[in-house]
């Protein structure tokens, strides 16, 4: 059993947040679960975040062994990532009050990595990137180069001066290596995982879509936040050329939940141009948008679905392809990123270029034809999550890790 204290630094993200809301996605669910089973394990874990004035307590239990700490800092209410950066010297320095100087400091994003850095030199420091900023100006090409340069200088100096790199996958570790010259020798890589209990495949699938409002027609599901590089607008085109060309198309209900919030200007503007595609597509009410779910509702989603899609332009990782897949869903996914390490084309799920909108929604309309190959499939994604992807297993490895740096620094 461990007994180091953790402090997981990741000010724009509240691992409590509600997936979906603004600046709340897949770098949130990871911190949670990975405090969770490290507590579990013996650990203390203190995650930080910035308090959003949402009502929320300035300090809140994740988990037994692991809280939530969040910190005043900057404007009241909700600030976008891409605004935080003027205001993290305060959160640094309200964060440094809660430190005796030997914990482990476990850093997060862009944003965490750059306030790990402003602290008194931390005992040991493991930063995760969860996205590059290199890497993802080169997945959308119409971004502003000017708009990544503060946020890529900053990678650069955390990547050089933290002792130690956590690489979701062999792909991330060779773009901190090749793309920001990062040390290979710092660089361990650890999967995110999934809660393989919460998220298991449903008892009865028709009844589930019953429940949900939804028919007993094929239901294909995509889940995410709202950003271009999630690829929302690719899945409907996909979405309308299945329509178009298969032989039950007109049958399929294409599900979407993403965030409707208007508080990120970003988020607004990328609903009104989905909105207007979907229109324009003349997709009717074969799409059905929802909201932000509410976080028991996730897994029956899941679970009512015959498909799920996650047609990012490009992904880190993509939690909600483990969540999908332990649900016994056969995923359809973008193979730019880190989904070829966890699916094999034909077995456990299919991979595509989705800005290959012929070949995306040929994917789609050949799986829905064939309930046979999506059992399959199905069956063989949630052996997958069960044999490599669960947190207790993925949280010795990071214990596993602390300790080597604690032998490294003798």
């Amino acid at each position: 059993m461990s007994k180091e204290t953790i402090v997981m630094i990741t000010p724009h993200g509240d691992p409590l947040g509600r997936i979906g809301e603004p600046d709340v996605g897949g770098q949130c669910v990871y911190i949670r679960e990975l405090s969770v089973a490290l507590a579990a394990q013996g650990a203390r874990v203190l995650a930080f975040t910035r308090d959003r004035s949402d009502g929320r307590p300035g300090r809140e239990q994740i988990a037994p062994g692991a809280d939530v700490i969040r910190i005043q800092c900057g404007p009241s209410g909700f600030l976008p990532k891409e605004e935080i950066l003027p205001y993290l010297e305060e959160f640094a320095v309200a964060l440094s009050t809660y430190l005796s100087g030997d914990e482990i400091i476990s850093s997060h994003f862009w944003d965490g990595g750059y306030v790990a850095s402003l602290l008194r030199e931390p005992a040991k420091w493991v930063h995760t990137s969860h996205s590059l900023g290199k890497r993802k100006l080169a997945s959308l090409p119409d971004a502003d180069p000017g708009q990544y340069k503060d946020r890529i200088a900053i990678e650069t100096r955390i990547l050089r001066r933290c002792d130690a790199i956590i690489s979701s996958t062999g792909l991330e570790e060779q773009d901190l290596v090749d793309l920001y010259a990062a040390d290979g020798a710092k660089i361990t890589v650890i999967p995110p995982g999934v809660d393989a209990e919460y998220f298991h495949p449903p008892s009865n699938k028709e009844s589930l879509k019953k429940e949900l409002g939804l028919s007993a027609d094929p239901v294909v599901f995509s889940l995410g936040r709202l950003d271009p590089r999630k690829g929302f607008d690719l899945y409907l085109r996909a979405a309308a050329q299945v329509r178009r060309e298969s032989s039950r198309g007109s049958l399929v209900q294409f599900l979407l939940s993403a965030g409707t919030s208007d508080e990120d200007e970003h988020e607004a503007a990328e609903r009104e141009r989905l909105q207007r595609l979907a229109k324009s597509l003349q997709l009717g009410d074969s799409l059905i948008w929802r909201p932000v779910l509410p976080e028991s509702d996730i897994p029956r989603y899941y679970g009512a679905s015959d498909l799920f899609v996650m047609p990012s332009r490009y992904e880190l990782f993509g939690i909600v392809m483990l969540e999908a897949m332990a649900c016994g869903v056969p995923v359809v996914a973008t193979k730019f990123g880190g989904p070829p390490e966890v699916i094999t084309d034909g077995e456990n799920g299919r991979l595509v270029d989705p800005t290959n909108i012929p070949s995306f929604a040929s994917a789609i309309a050949g799986l829905l034809d064939d309930p046979d190959e999506r059992m399959r499939m199905g069956e063989i994604a949630r052996e997958t999550i069960e044999s490599k992807y669960s947190w207790e297993r993925l949280a010795r490895e990071h214990l596993l890790l602390y300790t080597s740096i604690d032998t490294e620094k003798g």
